[in-house]
């Protein structure tokens, strides 16, 4: 059986098994927000103690001057202690390359976040979240490393401000490429229809990072999402970001994003 095939059953397999514990889901949030879901920024709340979650996204990835791919991620989310919560994911990929389209399981990631307060007169909440991607993917190599603080406030009645700092290293880089790339999210999120109705939340960003290659200029990504609640149980995300390449000022990466997530 050719490989993509196999990789395609195995990926609906994990999916598929899944799925069929989501019956005892209790609830979720679709103001609690998660990087991926569907923008990047993550809350500094956590999800709740004792509380598992599920997210499931795809992305349309249209790169300057090549070809369409696509991109997947899976990620399971437990709150194994009050106001902290463990992250594990996989990010799934398909690239045409050579007239040859590619499937590629993705790297491993794992992550805690904790949350050390919350929010209370003109104090933010604060949060502290650690990643580390292991190379499962194809033509993966080295662990990468990424520590985010982060930062939401409320200002107003209903928005939300969400500063995310980022400092990510890669252990393993190929000439002309820098191994420490910082970044920075300042990230808003609303609820819509809020106080008759409390099942939608507007997002936007607007984050700058360093390119990973040397040579290159700071990258700055703009988008817009939603976050709709279709049950007690689960949250539909939409959203669409894009890159612009600093000194050229060039769109170099449009990604549409879609997901799914619900707790149990």
């Amino acid at each position: 059986m050719p490989r993509i095939e196999f990789s395609f059953l195995v990926l609906l397999g994990a999916i598929a098994a899944t799925m069929s514990v989501a019956d005892r889901s209790l609830a979720v949030d679709h103001n609690n927000l998660d990087a991926n879901r569907p923008l990047d920024f993550d809350d500094a709340d956590s999800i709740g103690f004792r509380e598992q979650a599920l997210d499931l996204g795809a992305a349309l990835t249209i790169p300057e001057g090549e070809s369409v791919g696509g991109e997947f991620e899976i990620e399971y989310l437990y709150g194994f202690a009050p106001n902290t919560h463990l992250n594990i994911g996989i990010d799934p990929s398909i690239e045409e390359d050579s007239d040859e389209t590619e499937f590629s399981i993705g790297d491993l990631s794992v992550g805690v976040l904790h949350n050390f307060n919350r929010e209370y007169n003109n104090t933010p909440a604060f949060a502290l979240r650690g990643d580390a991607a292991f190379p499962t993917g194809n033509d993966s190599e080295g662990v990468d490393f990424r520590l985010r603080g982060i930062a939401s406030k409320t200002v107003g009645q209903y928005n939300r401000l969400h500063l995310n700092l980022d400092a990510n290293l890669a252990t393993a880089t190929e000439d002309g490429d820098r191994s420490f790339v910082p970044g920075v999210i300042l990230g808003y999120s609303r609820p819509i229809g809020y106080s008759t109705n409390f099942t939608r939340t507007f997002l936007a960003q607007a984050g700058v990072r360093g390119s990973e290659a040397e040579d290159d200029g700071a990258v700055v990504t703009l988008g817009v999402g939603l976050r709709q609640q279709i049950g007690y149980q689960s949250v539909l995300d939409f959203g669409i970001l894009g890159d612009i390449a600093g000194e050229e000022g060039e769109t170099n990466e449009l990604r549409l994003v879609a997901g799914y997530s619900f707790a149990f």
